[in-house]
């Protein structure tokens, strides 16, 4: 089974087909993700996508400024460390995503597969799952503790905003790939998963 459906496809009679079927293709199938992470510590992030009057829109929030944590000020996507009580990373990522942004996805999206596994760069023993979810139903998003502020941008909109930019980090000062948006600097672990989104659905090379 590739894909989880929370709802019906009314909300995305305006999405590209093309660019899902691009998706599709390319995300790998949910059983996948539980096969791979049971040998290590693991997290799981959620990409939700709606469609907007641009296309494809990315649900991200700016991460409440915390001491000693790794992401403090950052822009991400709603995500965190699987728990013992989560029966699947899915389950976790829909947990995250609830805590975190205010939206429980059960009947308002389809799950359509994740990404392959990955280890941030400041958390190299933890795996990641990037999983990505397209809303079928209207959502709006609310901060939760962890996030300052969320917001909607739209994936054709990030190409043209591609740059290196300084960035300040526990270990100094980094320059790094990024995208810009709206005054805000999107790099790191976000970066790099916007970025295979992007190849996914066409919108880059």
């Amino acid at each position: 089974m590739n894909s989880i459906i929370f709802g019906d496809a009314i909300g995305r009679a305006r999405v590209s087909e093309a660019s899902l079927e691009r998706l599709r293709k390319f995300l790998l199938p949910l059983e996948l993700a539980e096969a791979e992470l049971k040998a290590k510590p693991a997290a799981a992030v959620m990409a939700i996508l709606r469609d907007g009057p641009r296309g494809l829109e990315v649900l991200l929030g700016e991460r409440t400024k915390r001491e000693g944590d790794p992401w403090s000020g950052q822009i991400g996507l709603p995500g965190g460390r699987h728990r013992d009580e989560d029966p699947t990373m899915l389950a976790t990522a829909l947990r995250e995503t609830k805590e975190e942004v205010g939206i429980d996805l059960e009947g308002r999206a389809e799950i359509l597969g994740h990404m392959p596994p990955r280890a941030p760069g400041n958390k190299p023993e933890v795996l990641v799952v990037p999983y990505v979810a397209l809303a079928t139903e209207p959502i709006e998003a609310t901060p939760g503790p962890e996030m300052a502020t969320v917001f909607w941008v739209p994936l054709e909109a990030l190409p043209a905003t591609h740059g290196i930019s300084t960035v300040t980090t526990i270990l100094g000062e980094l320059i790094v790939p990024a995208f810009a948006y709206e005054g805000r600097l999107i790099w790191g672990f976000t970066y790099r998963i916007l970025e295979e989104l992007l190849i996914f659905v066409g919108l880059s090379a």
